[in-house]
């Protein structure tokens, strides 16, 4: 408790210093200095997770990371760390974040002025076009281009429905997708203010193929990071390897939903 507390002061206060920076930042004409100022920042929020708040991640798969953009990430998404982590590895990285996100005080200024991409998590074909027009400017670019397919944090064990707008970006840019598992979620779950100590993975997998249709590959996406996030579920909490249960939310819900029994088979 009292390693989380420490943690979570470094944090938020960290956070609000480096957000302050930003907004100094904001009006200089190129964002190479604020995206600097993003990978640093992550990179101490890493540090602090280890050597505060005992949170030791490992970096797995990194051989099936592209060193140069652009690339198409596809993430589990876990625990509101999970950017965090990617953005201390990779520089520049250009994330689809929800459109409320852009609403905050400070971070909505700065993440327009990094060019983030915003998204509706309802989807639609506006958004599509949205998500298209903004992608193809990190995609010109060269960065590297980090997108969440179930559009919400889910608790380690639950996957929700896979959206298909990582399809289309897929498809337009002609980009292969490398998919990103994750047991993050033991240690720091979601926007829980408990953190706990311990070890997790990150692991980057082999890139999907360009030239698949939607069908084919909205299936592979999805059992590929599924059952890797589940094996290094398994691996760092001690239990048995057990796949996730389809969880069904309302629209625009962030909270848990209601699971509903339709385990993915094990392999």
């Amino acid at each position: 408790m009292i390693r989380s507390l420490a943690f979570n002061l470094y944090f938020y206060l960290g956070t609000l210093l480096v957000a302050v920076i930003g907004i100094l930042l904001v009006p200089i004409p190129t964002p190479v200095l604020l995206r600097g100022l993003l990978f640093h920042w992550a990179r101490a929020v890493v540090w602090g997770m280890r050597w505060i708040g005992g949170m030791s991640i490992e970096y797995r798969g990194l051989e099936n990371l592209p060193t140069r953009g652009p690339v198409l990430l596809a993430n589990k998404h876990h625990s509101e760390s999970d950017g965090i982590l990617l953005a201390a590895r990779i520089r520049g990285i250009a994330f689809v974040a929800m459109q409320e996100l852009f609403r905050y005080p400070l971070i909505g200024t700065i993440l327009y002025r990094l060019q983030m991409i915003r998204v509706d998590t309802c989807g639609g074909g506006r958004e599509r076009e949205n998500l298209a027009q903004f992608a193809k400017r990190a995609y010109d670019s060269g960065r590297h281009i980090a997108i969440y397919p179930e559009g919400n944090l889910m608790a380690p064990g639950e996957r929700e429905r896979y959206r298909s707008g990582i399809y289309y970006l897929y498809r337009d840019l002609d980009l292969p997708v490398t998919p990103v598992a994750t047991s993050v979620g033991l240690l720091w779950n979601r926007r829980d203010w408990r953190k706990k100590p311990g070890r997790a993975a990150i692991e980057f997998l082999p890139a999907i193929p360009t030239g698949l249709d939607k069908q084919t590959f909205m299936r592979t996406l999805e059992d590929t990071i599924e059952t890797a996030s589940d094996r290094l579920i398994a691996e760092f909490s001690g239990r048995p390897y057990t796949p996730s249960q389809l969880v069904l939310r309302s629209q625009g819900q962030t909270g848990i939903g209601m699971p509903i029994t339709a385990p993915r088979a094990t392999p």
